[in-house]
C-alpha cells in the first residue's frame, strides 16, 4: 500500500460519498504540463470555512505511483477556510516519451479538523483527483484541440458483439466529452464506457449495445479540451 493513502480517519465511498461535497478541490479537472516550462501551477480551493490538511499525490493509469517522472510539492499542506492554495509539479524531462503525450492521476485527499464533539459526528474525508497530461517540447494546446478531428472509426464484430473501433494517428490523449453510435434510422445511444481514453498513436475498442445489429451506425463524438470544456462535435457514417 502506498505510504500516501494511509488516512487516520474514516473513508466514505460509494453512496455515501455521493451524498457529500468535498471542501477541498482542485479549480479544474484536469492540468496540462509543458516540458519546456520550469514548472506549473495547480489551484486548488477550499470552500469550506475550517482549516484543512491536504494531502497529494501522483500515480500512473494502472494506479501505480512508482516511477513517476513527475516532482509534486507539497505532498502535504495546511489550507485555511475559504482560501486557496497552489500545488507545483516539475517535469523530469529525460524520462517522459519525446513523441507523445503522457498521462498520470493527481489525487488530492482532504483531511477534516478533528470534530469537537466525536461522538456525535460524522468526519467524512472525499478524495478528489484529475487527469495530468505531459507534454514534451513541440506538442502545443491549438494542435491537441485538433486532435479529435483526426480520429478515424470502423466497425469489429466479436461473436455476437460489436464494436466500434477508433484509432488515433496523433500524439496527444484523446477523452470524449460526448461519444453516440445508432443505426441510421435509429436514436443514437451514448456509449457506456466512453471514458476509456483513446491513446496517442493507438486505438481503444468501444462495445455497441446489443440492439445496433445495423451494418453501418452514426457515431458522434467531441473531445474534452485542455481546460476541461466540451470541443467542437463530430459526426461519421461508419461501415461494417
Amino acid at each position: 500500500m502506498s505510504k500516501y493513502r494511509f488516512i487516520p480517519f474514516l473513508l466514505l465511498t460509494g453512496a455515501l460519498c455521493s451524498m457529500a461535497h468535498a471542501a477541498v478541490r482542485p479549480q479544474l479537472t484536469r492540468v496540462v504540463v509543458y516540458a519546456q516550462d520550469k514548472e506549473t501551477a495547480v489551484e486548488i480551493i477550499n470552500d469550506s470555512s475550517e482549516t484543512y490538511m491536504v494531502q497529494s499525490w501522483l500515480e500512473d493509469t494502472n494506479g501505480k505511483d512508482s516511477n513517476i517522472p513527475l516532482v509534486l510539492t507539497p505532498p502535504v499542506m495546511k489550507l485555511e477556510g475559504k482560501k486557496q492554495g497552489k500545488l507545483r509539479l516539475v517535469v523530469l524531462n529525460s524520462e517522459i516519451p519525446q513523441d507523445r503525450e503522457s498521462v498520470f492521476w493527481l489525487s488530492l485527499q482532504e483531511i477534516p479538523p478533528k470534530a469537537k464533539d466525536i461522538d456525535n459526528r460524522l468526519v467524512v474525508a472525499i478524495r478528489s483527483r484529475l487527469k495530468v497530461f505531459v507534454r514534451p517540447q513541440g506538442l502545443n494546446s491549438t494542435d491537441a484541440t485538433k486532435a479529435a478531428q483526426a480520429l478515424t472509426w470502423s466497425m469489429e464484430k466479436n461473436g455476437s458483439s460489436s464494436w466500434l473501433k477508433v484509432t488515433n494517428p496523433t500524439p496527444y490523449y484523446i477523452s470524449f466529452g460526448e461519444l453516440a453510435a445508432g443505426s441510421i434510422s435509429g436514436k443514437a445511444v451514448r456509449l457506456d464506457d466512453k471514458h476509456n481514453m483513446v491513446p496517442p498513436m493507438g486505438s481503444q475498442r468501444y462495445q455497441l449495445p446489443a440492439h445496433i445489429k445495423a451494418s453501418k451506425v452514426n457515431v458522434t463524438w467531441s473531445a474534452i479540451n485542455d481546460w476541461g470544456g466540451a470541443g467542437t462535435e463530430y459526426k461519421v457514417e461508419v461501415l461494417q
